[in-house]
């Protein structure tokens, strides 16, 4: 009778329960589909489609999860699935398809805008057009004023109007002084004061944008913050969406949509031969004096074309192009040999001290166990920054010591091997704490009983080790070991803060350095490649990077999974 009475108030209070928990889920929920839905509609907007697919999938998981009454057990796994859609899974979506286009300098716009971009480019006169001083004025409504000057233009100043407006509309003009010097331009001209330095750098934005009409139908704009070229006021570029092509007014030639660029045919060769960006481009055929598919940024390089996905040409670029293939190797080797180097050396120093504070007989092993801490505790970047000092040639006080004992100096930091081992050093310094607090707690859990029969059985210390202490020690620290590995090949901040990846190594076409990772080598390759920042390799080398460290670590975990099979029979 008590047993039934005390069941039926427990469903009661689990109702209850179960009701104000629906409750709160579901306010939870809404709050979080009313923010989901908003960034939803923002991404859409903004032409983010892959986020926005991501966002989607999101609020169904999450309605799905915690209003369906069958769905518990999902609910504890929802929140980490969408954080790793977010932060894992998608950036290495994301950085795969970065590594199947041409996404670089020159490539960064979509199609529709660069081609916006042309458009709105003018016909220039002559060469290079008729070019002259620009003088920048500004009245106390913040409004501009523009005066030019040149050798074959007459002095002018006036108001500028939009380039994207019609020429010669509201035309608004100053008079100029019968005196007028370009060497002293008038300070102010009708409520006008003239802007000298900062100040014109600060409106350089709206300086590209305006477009100044000169009394003979021309019109003046901005060619440097100080200077000025004239042109017809047309349109250079005209699109034709029909047949995806773009005619040139200045050179008469149409230009065909190609990958990520306007190709044109017919252009004189000389002027090929002198745009140094395209001199080992084999798509360009020349032949009697002139040349067919020419790209149209090799013949301006402001002219900006757009990103477009070229397949594995990244991937056969760094297997094929000597430029590339060769550091890469060269760096790939040294990537290698450093993460192991580390994790061999920290493990090794690390496992030494916890094994000698395991010693009963040792004094203060509490104190020596804090001190062993305190590389870990520091922050790692000033570590490095104050073993950075240390290490300096001339004022250095590691060389001040080798001094001390009558060695010469060594160039830590500018030596190749030098350098080298300096990384490790250092790397070793700030890793071992970490090792030998995973060691110290490894050690605890293998039985005394087996050392001891190891002993019995006339085993010696090494043997000892080597046999029971160490395969044991594996077994708990394996994964450990994998991690430390996985987080040294992409350790950036130790590279970029102490050697800068130098000192630079000769003989190679692009930015290398001794102690370049890949990772520092890809960013170095990305912003100063010599060629701008070429966003698509730096990915493909990305993507390298992520499956020789997910091989790698499959294959480790396969390893100590067959460990734990032998030890734990």
């Amino acid at each position: 009778m008590d047993s039934a009475r005390n069941a039926r108030r427990f469903r009661q209070r689990l109702r209850r329960g179960t009701g104000r928990a629906f409750v709160v889920r579901t306010i939870a929920v809404a709050l979080f589909d009313a923010l989901g839905i908003y960034a939803l509609v923002s991404f859409v907007a903004n032409g983010t489609w892959s986020v926005a697919a991501l966002m989607a999938f999101a609020l169904v998981l999450v309605n799905w999860a915690y209003l369906n009454p069958r769905t518990q057990g999902a609910r504890w796994l929802t929140p980490g699935l969408v954080l790793m859609a977010f932060f894992v899974v998608y950036p290495v979506l994301y950085t795969s398809y970065v590594s199947l286009t041409n996404w670089q300098t020159g490539n960064i716009l979509s199609k529709d805008q660069a081609i916006s971009q042309l458009e709105q480019r003018r016909v220039r006169t002559g060469d290079g057009g008729e070019q002259g001083d620009l003088f920048v004025y500004r009245n106390q409504a913040g409004e501009l004023a523009l005066l030019v000057a040149g050798e074959t233009v007459d002095a002018f100043a006036g108001v500028p109007r939009p380039a994207d407006a019609e020429p010669g509309v509201a035309i608004t003009a100053f008079g100029i002084p019968p005196d007028f010097d370009p060497e002293a331009p008038p300070e102010a001209i009708e409520g006008y004061e003239m802007l000298s330095g900062l100040a014109v750098t600060a409106v350089a934005g709206r300086l590209q944008e305006l477009e100044l009409d000169l009394p003979d139908g021309r019109s003046a704009v901005t060619e440097t913050l100080t200077s000025f070229r004239v042109t017809t006021g047309g349109k250079r570029f005209v699109y034709d969406p029909e047949t995806d092509t773009v005619f040139d007014a200045q050179e008469g030639r149409t230009c065909v949509a190609g990958t990520g660029t306007f190709y044109c045919d017919g252009v004189p060769e000389p002027q090929v031969a002198r745009i140094a960006i395209i001199a080992d481009d084999s798509a360009i055929r020349c032949s009697g004096g002139s040349c067919d598919g020419v790209p149209l940024f090799a013949l301006d390089p402001s002219l900006t074309g757009w990103r477009d996905l070229v397949g594995f040409d990244n991937y056969i670029d760094l297997a094929q192009e000597q430029r590339i293939r060769s550091p890469f190797v060269r760096v790939l080797v040294w990537n290698v040999v450093f993460a192991l180097g580390s994790v061999l050396l920290t493990f090794a120093v690390g496992l030494g001290l916890a094994m000698l504070m395991q010693r009963e007989e040792m004094r203060f092993r509490n104190l020596y166990r804090s001190i062993f801490i305190i590389p870990y505790a520091v922050p790692g970047f000033l570590s490095i920054l104050v073993w950075r000092g240390l290490l300096s040639t001339e004022f250095g006080k590691v060389n001040g010591l080798l001094n001390t004992f009558g060695l010469p100096d060594v160039a830590w930091l500018s030596g190749n091997v030098q350098a080298m081992a300096a990384v490790l050093l250092v790397n070793t310094w700030l890793g071992f704490p970490y090792m030998f607090l995973i060691s110290s707690g490894a050690l605890t859990s293998i039985p005394a009983e087996l050392i001891e029969a190891a002993r019995v059985d006339g085993a010696g210390p090494i043997r000892t080790f080597r046999m029971v202490v160490l395969p044991l020690l594996l077994v708990s620290t394996a994964p450990l070991l994998i991690g430390a590995f996985a987080f040294n090949f992409n350790n950036f901040l130790l590279i970029f803060l102490l050697t800068g990846g130098g000192p630079p190594l000769a003989g190679y076409d692009v930015p290398v350095g001794a102690t370049d990772l890949l990772i520092s080598f890809t960013f170095g390759l990305a912003q100063s490649s010599g060629r701008g920042q070429q966003f698509g390799l730096a990915s493909a080398i990305i993507v390298v990077i992520f499956l020789v460290l997910a091989t790698t670590s499959a294959l480790s975990f396969r390893l100590t999974k067959k460990l734990e099979e032998i030890y734990d029979r």
